[in-house]
């Protein structure tokens, strides 16, 4: 049979068997293992029950000790992953995962290469994709390239946007959405080819962490940079060199305002003509103690929306002949606090990390002169000494001296890092995302203590936790729901599907409610099943796994034809066995496969091989897919 006619045939009562039985399935194992706690409170304190304690004791099988390996440290097995980690052992693949400079990735580079906006300087990105309102009209989705008058525009709208093919859909984006949809994709991508699964995790986890709101101004065209320059290189490294990365970055500079900031009472004596002084190392000394110009990190946005208008990266537009601009420096000057607030609450310490006010005005005090250079010409990070407040300041009860400038900054940066909060903090966000929603103090105090014994190596936290007898217990086995991004990715790469990551799934993962990018909070997305599970975003799912499994998501595609072929005994039972084997290898719960064996009311026998099987096998695929043993990692 061909499959392509036989899809257009999908039965429409697929999506009503898939919200039927699915939605009580969750329900179910939702309220057999509660994993989301509502109250944001109840994150710390954590209070197992005597028999959540012996679970957390009791170890797994070692089949499925490889597939929760699989599902911690990648984006989802692929066919044949199990095999070769059973083969190659736990600990080498484990190993090989926390040393991704040794695998070979080239597959994938050859996929992102394709997104030119990717290795692009923030200048070049802002100056071939302004704004609409400021660029001329494209054609063709060619940078440059001015609509000829007379033409016809762009179809839009939801009719227009189905007739169109998938190029064209593409090439109708331009601007800075462009720029962070090809972000977006590269993520996606990454997330489906890339060998190096357990960096690429790594890099969306700090990206979460240290999250910045693409849309917010001049960062429309600096996420790029933010995530290939800041995170993307130090993501295994240590955290100290990580959070001065962040620190120094102009995207972050922008996003919480912090390149604005400066001492209202100037004491700085030198040439303000010239960017070093007296008090100040030269330009921009780096975070690693390198002395460079930081061309390649910045990059502003030449048109952009900022705190004081339309204008160049959000400074005042020029007045127009003859008329006379009011002087914005008074309006400029002063501390701001929001970087300094947030870089405690949320970067270092935690909420519960012992700072005050009095902390936060003074870290804020000691990054004052932390800004952009150039923003309208495309400059980065520069330390300006006559925005700087060199007082003496005592951030967290450390003394810092007067006079030093950019050196204020460095040392409450380096402070922060080796806080024994920041250890709590960072252990326990970390063991979130490993091992449970609610991971057990004990777990976490010994990562906090590595953490604080390895200088903040995150490679040798990462491995004090997925080599913990916690992290392989009973307790942990799909323990946590998988995000939205996690469930588009782990369903291609179970399926050997191919993709390449273009408009509709990225509106798929959108619509989960995990649009990339796009959080607007500096919190990041919560990494709790609460955040994930609800009635909406539970539907969208569903309506997920219906359409993957009929290859209706338009630049995505799985091959099902190898399980058109007649099984052993041609029995349903069989068929949702090697899905499961396939999708979660081999342990789909006996109450999730009977109910889907009961919804589906397939033929039993050789009946079942003599019928349709690409419909059996796509409606089998659907259910599977849209199961919580699939949910779950």
């Amino acid at each position: 049979m061909d499959r392509r006619k036989y899809f257009l045939k999908f039965p429409r009562r697929l999506g009503e068997i898939l919200q039927t039985i699915c939605l009580a399935l969750m329900a179910t194992s939702m309220a057999a293992q509660p994993l989301a706690a509502t109250d944001i409170r109840a994150t710390n304190s954590n209070l197992p029950s005597l028999a959540d304690q012996k679970k957390w004791q009791e170890p797994l099988p070692p089949d499925q000790e490889i597939i929760h390996l699989l599902n911690r440290v990648t984006f989802g097995a692929r066919p044949g992953d199990l095999e070769r980690v059973r083969k190659m052992g736990l600990n080498a693949f484990l190993n090989e995962q926390l040393h991704p400079e040794t695998i070979d990735d080239t597959a994938v580079e050859v996929r992102v290469a394709a997104l030119p906006t990717l290795s692009m300087t923030t200048e070049e990105l802002a100056e071939n994709y302004p704004r609409p309102k400021q660029a001329a009209k494209f054609q063709d989705g060619q940078p440059g390239q001015r609509r000829p008058q007379g033409s016809p525009r762009p179809m839009s709208g939801g009719m227009a946007q189905k007739a169109q093919s998938q190029g064209q859909m593409m090439a109708d984006i331009q601007g800075p959405r462009r720029v962070i949809m090809e972000l977006a994709q590269q993520e996606v991508l990454r997330a489906v080819y890339s060998n190096r699964q357990l960096d690429e995790i790594m890099v969306q986890f700090w990206m979460n962490h240290f999250n910045i709101f693409a849309p917010k101004g001049a960062d429309l065209w600096l996420t790029t940079s933010f995530e290939r320059d800041t995170i993307r290189p130090h993501a295994m490294g240590k955290f100290e060199d990580l959070l001065l990365a962040t620190a120094e970055s102009p995207a972050m500079l922008f996003y919480l305002d912090n390149w604005l900031s400066a001492t209202p009472n100037p004491t700085y004596t030198g040439n303000p003509g010239q960017r070093t002084g007296t008090h100040a190392p030269p330009l921009t000394r780096s975070a690693y103690g390198v002395w460079r110009p930081f061309g390649r990190l910045g990059g502003m946005a030449r048109l952009s929306r900022g705190p004081f208008g339309q204008g160049p990266f959000g400074f005042p537009p020029r007045p127009a002949p003859g008329q006379v601009r009011k002087p914005q420096n008074q309006t400029r000057r002063g501390l701001n606090e929001n970087y300094a607030r947030e870089v405690m609450e949320l970067h270092t310490l935690g909420v519960e990390g012992g700072y005050t006010q009095k902390d936060v005005i003074e870290l804020a005090r000691c990054l004052t002169g932390w800004t952009i250079d150039r923003p309208q010409k495309g400059g980065g990070f520069i330390f300006r000494p006559q925005m700087h407040d060199f007082g003496e300041k005592i951030v967290l009860g450390h003394e810092i001296r007067s006079g030093q400038g950019i050196q204020d900054g460095l040392q409450a940066m380096h402070v922060l890092a080796h806080s024994p909060s920041t250890a709590n903090f960072i252990a326990l966000k970390l063991c979130r995302r490993f091992v449970s929603d609610d991971p057990p103090p004990a777990l976490t105090a010994r990562v906090s203590k590595a953490f604080l014994k390895t200088d903040g190596d995150i490679r040798e936290v990462l491995k004090t936790i997925l080599t913990s007898p916690e992290f392989y217990s009973q307790a942990a086995y799909r323990s946590k729901v998988k995000s939205p991004l996690e469930l588009v990715v782990s369903s291609v790469r179970g399926l050997g599907g191919q993709t390449d990551a273009s408009v509709p799934l990225l509106q798929i993962i959108a619509r989960m409610g995990e649009p990339m990018f796009q959080y607007q909070a500096p919190t990041g997305f919560p990494d709790r099943a609460s955040t994930w599970i609800n009635s909406g975003s539970l539907l969208t799912r569903i309506n997920f796994a219906t359409q993957l499994a009929a290859n209706r998501i338009q630049g995505t595609e799985i091959d099902l034809n190898g399980f058109t072929h007649p099984l052993d005994d041609g029995s349903a039972t069989q068929l949702v066995q090697e899905l499961s084997t396939r999708l979660v290898g081999g342990n789909l719960a006996p109450e999730t496969r009977d109910a889907i064996l009961a919804s589906m009311n397939l033929p039993t026998g050789r009946a079942l091989a003599e019928a349709q099987p690409g419909r059996e096998v796509a409606t089998a695929t659907g259910l599977v897919l849209a199961s919580p043993d699939f949910q779950r990692r």
